[in-house]
């Protein structure tokens, strides 16, 4: 007599392995889609870019259709830099965060969405105070960082507060120049979730004006000063 066999459910870690992968498998082809729109909206802006500069050629830079070819490249500039943009989000892979951690990273850009490279990142609290335990970190040439906290140390002397806690301030994002100046604060408080990573795009104001002079606990360790050549 035959002896029927059943499969056995598959453990926990296995579960978690399949549904990682699962879901790895949909960003991938999330982000392949973003990408061919992204292609789709640049090729339409070149597009409009080559009528626009025909048009002027024709009939001057002061008519009003020149204008408005040039408006509509602009814009369609615009759109292909948003895309691109989410499409650098969905493509980027979370960082690895301790269980007691926190971290956030991103990407930031001009007012025209180009990404910056070389700016500081790191947070204050309410009072702008830099809040040393949490680091801080430089945008790399596609205006990423991250800062990536890895919990209270009990053995040493960071006694900052875990994400979520009633004890721990409030913190926002500030961001300063590649001339140390701060040109950004958040106006929103940024809210860790322990054990979790947090992705931000944070566009700058137009015109990198500089908004005050950078915490001073973080000058020395972020800005250090220019050695000055010694004269020949």
């Amino acid at each position: 007599m035959a002896t029927k066999t059943t499969d056995l459910p598959p453990d926990a870690s296995q579960i978690s392995s399949d549904l990682t992968a699962g879901i790895a498998s949909a960003d991938s082809i999330a982000a392949q889609r973003v990408q061919n729109l992204q292609w789709v909206h640049q090729a339409r802006a070149a597009q409009l870019a080559r009528t626009a500069a025909s048009l002027k050629a024709q009939f001057g830079a002061d008519d009003p259709g020149v204008k408005a070819a040039e408006a509509a490249t602009a814009a369609a500039h615009a759109t292909a830099a948003r895309v691109a943009m989410v499409h650098r989000q969905l493509a980027t892979t979370d960082p690895q965060v301790a269980p007691k951690g926190w971290a956030l990273h991103g990407r930031v850009f001009d007012a025209k969405l180009k990404p910056v490279s070389g700016f500081t990142v790191f947070v204050v609290d309410a009072t702008k105070t830099y809040q040393q335990a949490f680091g801080f970190a430089y945008t790399d040439d596609s205006g990423y960082f991250l800062l990536n906290y890895a919990g209270p140390d009990t053995a040493s002397k960071d006694k900052s507060p875990a994400a979520g806690t009633a004890t721990q301030p409030q913190l926002f994002i500030e961001i300063a120049n590649t001339k140390a100046l701060p040109v950004f604060v958040s106006t929103t408080a940024f809210q860790p979730i322990e054990g979790a990573a947090t992705y931000q795009n944070i566009t700058l104001p137009d015109g990198d004006q500089a908004i005050g002079e950078p915490p001073p606990e973080i000058r020395d360790v972020a800005f250090p000063p220019q050695k000055k050549k010694k004269k020949t």
